[in-house]
């Protein structure tokens, strides 16, 4: 049978609460709709990292960051790991990326032990066809052309250095990033695509991640005064990291009129995506190739959006940075339209895998999908889900602030998730469709009942009545924990096991 073709379309820095699909009430994303129509849409999946790099390179091998030694962002995937784009290239595929990287190193030098392997999993050795997309508005190919580095420059002037800086991009939308991207991916199928091959392509949009602004009709398509707003959350009984962001991010001087604003960029932005993937849908179906593709949107990680006073991404466990879109959509696919099955970012992997017929490497640490997608009787969906974040040492405290942005605007010291300093302090987060429990390595946590508590506004880590679920998800996390320790490299040092004696003498009855 033919390998299906595969296209992995994704944003970065969404939350799946920005979507008419998962209960947004103001943005429509038709493209994406029509898609779910013929998919599915996993209600509850998650990233595994709340920050860029450190979950694009779960999800490219099916491995938890810890397994990796990959803790904080800009920190890419060991030439030495098994990936999917490498595998999926030794088994007949045409590879391609188009748009933001963040995940494969594009060189043969690594800051891993061990050197470079022989066959490395970096940006030129996995992907047949690179062409590239930076924040802002630069796309290989486009670079040189004047309008667009004239909207990348505006960007980068009024909306990149400050927490809150957003705005209406004066540039024609077809001298934008998205536009371009999608511009590219149509001369994929069209021009570059080897049809003797199955495709694998990562259609890797930059926004909606800063810098918040769009071109018209984008920027102004959402009115601010429509934009569902997050319940106010007063940070007590919040571990101090919370508060420290909360004061980092200038968010204590921020009004609702100015979150608002905010957010509504954000939506032009994930509009001005969705028209771009109609564009991408209607090719594919005048090529002919629906009904033989693979397509799985999703995000790498959320941004709060002044969910618990708090804008883009953070080393903290919220819905709001960890809760992603997750719509796939299958040849021949007829069973239900959405489900609640917990589903995490490393499933992505062997799912895929499974799907096209290839084999799932050793230490793979994803479940595959393919039973749920197949309506296998047998599949049993995760219990629950996990998510780690920071690097080790003390995290900063409020009396450790000397500087600070004194408004939203203020240029002066950059946004505070780009620092180091924001990103240390390890914990780890399991969740199930009822209750998250945060465990931080300096003693902090959180617990939250997600049914009566779904914004996660009430800490209940020390209430006696949550003594039972606590000791529960503690147990079930730290069992996960020895679970997931890495069975690589495989033990072929031993050479006699039961296995070995059935083989040599047969079984034998008493």
């Amino acid at each position: 049978m033919k390998k299906p073709n595969i296209l992995l379309i994704q944003t970065d820095q969404q939350t799946a609460e920005t979507l008419s699909l998962y209960g947004n009430p103001v943005l429509r994303t038709p493209a994406l709709e029509g898609l779910a129509q013929r998919g599915v849409v996993f209600e509850q999946a998650f990233c595994n990292y709340p920050a860029c790099s450190p979950s694009r390179s779960s999800m490219f091998t099916g491995r938890y960051c810890s397994t990796l030694n990959l803790h904080a962002n800009h920190m890419l995937i060991n030439p030495a790991e098994v990936t999917l784009p490498q595998v999926l290239k030794q088994h007949g595929y045409q590879t391609a990326i188009i748009g933001k990287n963040h995940a494969f190193m594009n060189n043969n030098e690594s800051y891993y032990r061990g050197g470079v392997p022989e066959q490395p999993s970096t940006l030129y050795e996995v992907f047949d066809y690179i062409r590239l997309g930076e924040h802002g508005h630069l796309v290989d190919g486009y670079r040189d052309d004047p309008d667009v580095k004239a909207a990348h420059a505006w960007a980068v002037k009024h909306c990149w250095n400050s927490p809150l800086g957003h705005g209406t991009n004066p540039a024609p939308l077809n001298k934008c990033g998205t536009f371009l991207l999608g511009e590219t991916m149509l001369d994929y199928l069209d021009n570059v695509r080897d049809e003797e091959k199955p495709f694998f392509t990562w259609l890797s949009f930059p926004d909606p991640h800063t810098p918040y602004q769009a071109p018209e009709p984008y920027a102004s398509m959402i009115d601010p005064a429509d934009v569902p707003m997050p319940p106010v959350d007063t940070l007590e009984g919040k571990p101090e990291r919370v508060k420290v962001a909360h004061l980092m991010d200038a968010m204590d001087t921020a009004d609702e009129v100015l979150i608002r604003q905010v957010r509504a960029i954000h939506y032009g932005m994930i509009r001005f995506i969705d028209d771009t993937l109609a564009k991408v849908f209607a090719k594919m179906d005048e090529l002919g190739l629906t009904e033989h593709t693979i397509v799985i949107f999703t995000s790498d990680h959320g941004d709060s959006m002044g969910a618990h006073g708090i804008i883009q991404k953070h080393n903290f466990f919220y819905d709001s940075f960890n809760h992603v879109p997750f719509i796939m959509s299958t040849p021949g696919y007829a069973g239900p339209k959405r489900t609640p099955h917990p589903v995490e970012l490393i499933d992505v992997m062997p799912t895929l895998f499974e799907l096209a017929g290839v084999p799932i490497p050793p230490g793979c640490q994803g479940r595959s999908l393919a039973p749920f997608l197949q309506e296998n009787p047998q599949y049993t969906p995760r219990e629950f889900i996990v998510i780690e974040s920071g690097e080790h040492g003390e995290p900063v405290k409020v009396s450790d602030i000397t500087l600070r942005p004194q408004h939203p605007f203020d240029e002066r010291y950059f946004v505070w998730c780009a620092y180091l300093d924001a990103w240390i302090g390890k914990g780890k987060a399991i969740r199930t469709n009822e209750w998250k429990l945060c465990v931080y390595a300096n003693g902090e946590g959180e617990l939250y009942d997600l049914r009566q508590d779904p914004h996660e506004l009430h800490n209940r880590i020390d209430d006696p009545a949550c003594l039972k679920i606590r000791t529960t998800l503690e147990r079930k996390l730290l069992q996960w924990t020895m679970n997931k320790e890495d069975q690589l490299p495989l033990n072929n040092t031993i050479k006699i096991s039961m296995q070995s004696m059935r083989e040599k003498y047969g079984e034998q009855t008493q």
